[in-house]
C-alpha cells in the first residue's frame, strides 16, 4: 500500500523513482543516518534492493514493550548500527526501506501518513475496516478478531493482538486487503508504466497467471491471491501458535488451497 502511494506521487510528478534518497531526505546523508544515501534510489527502496539493513536486526526493539514510543528516525538510526549486507542493487528484504518511504511520503506531501492512507486508498476503495495504528495500545486491533501467539524474549507465548507498532502499522481484514489488490490489478490505482515498479512476489501459480501478496506479523499470517485481472481472488488469514518451520508449512498449505480454487485443472 505504501509502495502504491509512492508511485501515485511519481505519477503526479512529485518525485521520480530514480530520485536519490539524499535528494528527498537530505538529512540521511548530511548526518550519516543511511550509508550511501547519495546512491540509493526510490526504486531500490521499493524493491528492497537498497542494501540498507533491517532495523530489527539491531536487537534494540521489543514489540512487547508498551511504554516506549518510537519515531521513524529511531528505527533508521538503529539500522545504521547493523553491518551492511550488500551493495545497492542486490535484493535483501529490510523493513527500514519502507520506514524511509513513509518519511518520503510525508516530506513530499506535507501531510501525515495516516491522512494520506485515508485520502488515497481507504476512502476511495471503501476499506472501512482498515486503519493505521500509530501508538502502543492495549487494543491495536479493534472489534472481534482472532488471536495469534508468539514467544517473547523469555520464551513465553504472548498474544500478538497487542504490540508496540510505533511509528505505524496497517491493521486490516482479508476483505479490505482483497479490495486493495483487486483495484491494483485492474489498474485503478497506479498507471501501468509505474505499476511495473511494484515487487510481485510468487507469481508462479497457474502458469504465472496468479499473483499473491502476503502480510502479517509473528503469530498472524494473511495472503491474498489474485488473477491477473483481479476478477477472481482467494484470501486467507490464519492465527498461529507455532514455530517458524510450521508457519512455513501453513503458507505452503495456503498456496495449495489457492491453486485448487484458482487453477483446478493444473
Amino acid at each position: 500500500m505504501e509502495a502504491t502511494m509512492v508511485l501515485q506521487l511519481a505519477g503526479e510528478g512529485k518525485l521520480k523513482v530514480d530520485d536519490k534518497l539524499s535528494s528527498l531526505l537530505p538529512e540521511m546523508a548530511e548526518h550519516d543516518y543511511v550509508d550511501r544515501a547519495d546512491e540509493i534510489t526510490v526504486q531500490q527502496l521499493l524493491r528492497h534492493t537498497s542494501g540498507i539493513p533491517d532495523f530489527d536486526e539491531s536487537g534494540k526493539f521489543d514489540v512487547f514493550d508498551f511504554t516506549t514510543v518510537y519515531e521513524r528516525i529511531d528505527l533508521v538510526k538503529a539500522a545504521r548500527t547493523v553491518p551492511r549486507r550488500g551493495d545497492p542493487g542486490q535484493y535483501r528484504y529490510s523493513t527500514t526501506n519502507y520506514v524511509l518511504l513513509e518519511m518520503i511520503i510525508e516530506r513530499v506531501t506535507g501531510r501525515d501518513l495516516a491522512g494520506e492512507f485515508q485520502r488515497r486508498l481507504l476512502a476511495p476503495l471503501g476499506m472501512k475496516d482498515t486503519y493505521l495504528a500509530t501508538k502502543p495500545s492495549k487494543h491495536i486491533i479493534k472489534g472481534p478478531h482472532g488471536h495469534g501467539y508468539h514467544p517473547d524474549a523469555k520464551g513465553r507465548p504472548r498474544d500478538v493482538d497487542r504490540l508496540n507498532v510505533t511509528p505505524s502499522a496497517v491493521i486490516s481484514t482479508a476483505h479490505d486487503v482483497s479490495a486493495f489488490y483487486r483495484a491494483l490489478s485492474q489498474g485503478r490505482l497506479v498507471p501501468a508504466e509505474l505499476e511495473r515498479q511494484l515487487p510481485r512476489p510468487f507469481p508462479n501459480l497457474c502458469g504465472g497467471t496468479v499473483s499473491s501478496a502476503s502480510g502479517g506479523l509473528p503469530g498472524i499470517s494473511s495472503t491474498t491471491f489474485s488473477t491477473a485481472d483481479g476478477r477472481i481472488q482467494f484470501a486467507m488469514a490464519a492465527t498461529l501458535k507455532i514455530d517458524n518451520e510450521k508457519a512455513t508449512a501453513v503458507g505452503d498449505a495456503t498456496a495449495k488451497a489457492a491453486e485448487a480454487v484458482l487453477c483446478p485443472g493444473s
